[in-house]
């Protein structure tokens, strides 16, 4: 999604969005500005303009029956060291004490003046340290403005969400949804204070739909009684089911039971501070009820789908389902995640989730890219990080008529493109299941990786399906533990089992389109665990042998995470070779999952440059699928050769022309960057050459290994087989104590920022400097490599 938003006259903006009241305010109510007290605002810090601005506010009652007050934060989401404040329902204020973070119903940011600090304005700079603070201030107030609108949007149910920003003696109203944001233009409340009066006065006459309140989500108050049979089931009840993998007895009576685990994470859920509410989901004609908490599970970023997954309580049946809510984008090739999974389940493939029930909420759509396609060019800002520049407006003190003149006046730049539009959907699912980074020892870990391989495999080959699911990642691929009978069907057994979940970016495996530019950034997986051949040329359709791909990534972050090795750095490691994409444009530098695959003939600790070993069979078998996958890139690069066309023969040289004698320009093939981007030693630069010039034909055997993984026998026979291996520890998993925290951008925490330095003495593979590019990530279900880079990145005006 484009990071933008869309400039509003206010005229426009009430027109659209503030509908002219029927009960005309008390006359004279707004005719003296009890906002006198801030004519110095642009002097003020903003604490001291919200403590004034509130103080004036309250002092008398400007707009009946809402109230501006500040409020005590969440524990999670916003920064306790900022002022928070919104307004709030009269009823929902207490004399002594503050409203609670949750009822406000339109927040309130505040923020010091800076020239050029506005991110929606257009004021210029006059040198480069001034910019340096104004880039430093419109970070600021983005980053408090998106942590808001974050904790909103998840908390209250919203589908859109009304902003009052003051920044100095300015403000403007923003209308946010998951698509982008349609704002005002700045006035001046001294100068102009009707229109402040005028805009809040409408703000209290709107019932909550109006406001952007969800109302297919029905909020559970406390004594409710949907919120006491929350607290009942949340409860420690005896009979559930340890979920621990064991054989089990005749005295095991409570095998059909809940699992502790789920209780435990619904429990877990009922955070004190946290909305509780009643959400539906209409499916086929009939609506289901659900109770939900917290979130568990919450994607980063206010913009794009907003996934937040809940252990829910189905108000029908009353057992615990997976319940996903999020805003999908809407394209005409992109299909619903529980028409998938229904065509799944009747298709009997083995290992993935089973619907319960799904559908669009209520035709609740984003609007912000209406408004963006409607072509006015004075009316649209466009927010990419690279232009930290806001040039050419009027400055704060101008007339609010002047101001949108001029506004009106700015040329249309060009940007990506139109802001896509989402639609709300729901999904529940039967299994809750836990992360993949609760798996015991490698072999487990191997065990799990292998039945996700199975559900891709029966859906890719089933007659009734044929899909690619295209989105295999860490966060994708879960354990479900269930009670299973023994290979004679006699004894029972709690068995830990993978689910691979999220199929709704899954396409037909004999579905040759290449992705459009317009529908390549939301529909082309997680970027981390992409294979190299997608990263390089995202056009290319998805083949058996990128997901295959994509489970051997998996496989080697979550060994290196978690499993002992003899890798010193193993965060490093990890950050270098899952997280330095730099992305076409860049010249498809994959990090050093590009050398795993491309160039080295065995997964390096890189410094210094020796096999990455586990002392398990893990080694056996990642060695075995890193020779296939380095033998498909080989043939991969020489069919390359082979289909490009010819090099043109030099012309011969006139003495008299510049650039003659230049060396022919070499047939493209994919580079690799950096110091680490190296190969094997030889003792001498000839013996490299030429052993590089036999190394570029693939020989029998590299076409044989390729041909392994063009379908899945060879990988599913080699994992049962190395999973037979009686050498297995139980105990290679690192404590939990002793793990090191992890990287930013990584699935599991914070970034180990240390990297070695080489001393090597090999010869290098190199096109050019290294680029390190870290993207933005979910911390569960990993971030695509396609979603929106963080909100505190600065914008730009269009």
């Amino acid at each position: 999604m484009a990071r933008s938003a869309v400039i509003l006259s206010g005229d426009d903006f009430c027109s659209a969005f503030l509908p002219a009241p029927t009960r005309k305010p008390r006359a004279g109510s707004s005719q003296k500005n009890i906002l006198t007290t801030l004519h110095d605002a642009d002097a003020l810090t903003h604490s001291e303009i919200s403590e004034r601005f509130i103080g004036a506010m309250n002092e008398r009652i400007l707009v009946p029956g809402v109230k501006l007050s500040t409020y005590l934060p969440s524990h999670t989401g916003q920064n306790p060291a900022t002022t928070q404040a919104g307004f709030f329902r009269s009823e929902q204020i207490s004399e002594s004490e503050l409203p609670s973070w949750a009822a406000q119903t339109v927040p309130v940011v505040f923020a010091r003046h800076v020239v050029g600090g506005d991110p929606f304005g257009h004021e210029t700079c006059n040198d480069v340290y001034e910019e340096i603070d104004a880039a430093a201030e419109r970070r600021t107030i983005l980053d408090q403005l998106t942590a808001t609108a974050d904790l909103l949007f998840t908390a209250q149910h919203r589908v859109f969400l009304f902003f009052l920003l003051v920044i100095g003696r300015t403000f403007r109203l923003l209308r946010w949804d998951r698509a982008g944001i349609i704002a005002t233009t700045s006035v001046d409340y001294l100068e102009d204070p009707q229109t402040l009066h005028d805009y809040l006065w409408r703000i209290s006459l709107l019932d909550d739909a109006a406001l952007g309140f969800d109302p297919s989500a029905t909020r559970v108050l406390s004594g409710d009684v949907d919120s006491r049979l929350m607290d009942f089931v949340s409860l420690m009840d005896p009979n559930d089911a340890d979920h621990t993998e064991r054989a089990l007895d005749g005295n095991d009576t409570n095998h059909h039971s809940v699992f502790q685990y789920v209780r435990t994470m619904f429990r877990t859920s009922l955070a004190s501070d946290w909305p509780r509410y009643k959400i539906h989901v209409r499916s086929d004609g009939k609506v289901r009820n659900f109770l939900v908490g917290q979130p568990l599970f919450r994607a980063s970023g206010v913009f794009g789908r907003g996934t937040r997954g809940y252990v829910a309580l189905d108000c029908e049946t009353h057992r615990f389902v997976w319940l996903k809510d999020a805003w999908r984008a809407v394209h005409i090739i992109t299909g619903r995640e529980g028409d998938i999974l229904q065509k799944l389940n009747r298709a009997g493939v083995e290992n993935v989730p089973t619907l319960v029930c799904h559908g669009d909420v209520d035709d609740q759509f984003t609007i912000t890219g209406d408004w963006w396609e409607r072509g006015q060019p004075h009316s649209f800002t466009s927010f990419p990080p690279s232009s930290p520049t806001l040039s050419g407006s009027p400055s704060p003190g101008s007339k609010k008529r002047k101001r949108e003149q001029e506004d009106a006046q700015r040329s249309h730049v060009p940007t990506d493109g139109p802001l896509r539009q989402h639609q709300h959907y729901r999904i529940a699912v039967a299994e809750v299941a836990l992360p993949l980074k609760k798996f015991r020892n490698g072999r487990q870990l191997a065990s799990i990786v292998l039945d996700a391989i199975k559900a891709h495999h029966q859906a890719a080959t089933n007659p009734k399906t044929l899909l690619l699911h295209r989105d295999v990642s860490g966060g994708n691929i879960l354990i479900y533990p269930q009670v299973k009978r023994d290979q004679n069907g006699a004894n029972l057994a709690v068995v830990w089992t993978g689910l691979l979940s999220d199929w709704e970016l899954s396409k037909p495996v004999d579905d040759e389109r290449a992705p459009s530019h317009a529908t390549q950034t939301d529909q082309l997986g997680t970027y981390q665990f992409m294979s190299v051949n997608l990263l390089s040329r995202p056009a290319q359709p998805v083949r058996v042998s990128d997901e295959l791909e994509s489970f051997f990534h998996v496989l080697v972050y979550y060994s290196l995470h978690y499993l002992r090795s003899n890798c010193a750095h193993p965060m490093s490691y990890i950050d270098n070779y899952f997280h330095n994409y730099a992305g076409p444009g860049f010249l498809y530098t994959c990090g050093w999952k590009s050398l795993a695959m491309e160039v080295d003939e065995w997964l390096s600790t890189r410094f210094p440059h020796r096999p990455l070993l586990f002392l398990s069979p893990m080694d056996e078998l990642l060695d075995t699928l890193l020779k296939c996958f380095r033998a498909h890139y080989k043939v991969l690069q020489d069919d390359l050769r082979k289909a490009a066309p010819p090099t043109p023969p030099l012309s011969p040289m006139d003495p008299d022309k510049p650039g003659q004698g230049l060396a022919p320009i070499a047939i493209p093939k994919i580079v690799y960057f950096g110091e680490d981007a190296e190969r094997p030693h030889h003792d001498s630069d000839e013996d490299d050459e030429d052993e590089d010039d036999d190394d570029e034909t693939p020989t029998p055997e590299d076409r044989e290994r390729a041909q392994r993984i063009r379908d899945h026998k060879f990988v599913l026979d080699h994992f049962e087989r190395v999973l037979q291996s009686p050498d297995w520890p139980e105990d290679d998993r690192i404590p939990s104590q002793q793990l090191k925290s992890s990287v930013p951008g990584s699935l599991d925490g914070k970034r180990d920022c240390s990297r070695p330095h080489p001393a090597s003495n090999k010869k290098r593979r190199i096109a050019g400097p290294e680029r390190i590019t870290s993207l933005p990530t979910r911390l569960h279900a990993s971030s695509r490599r396609t979603r929106p880079p963080p909100y505190t990145l600065p914008m730009r005006v269009r």
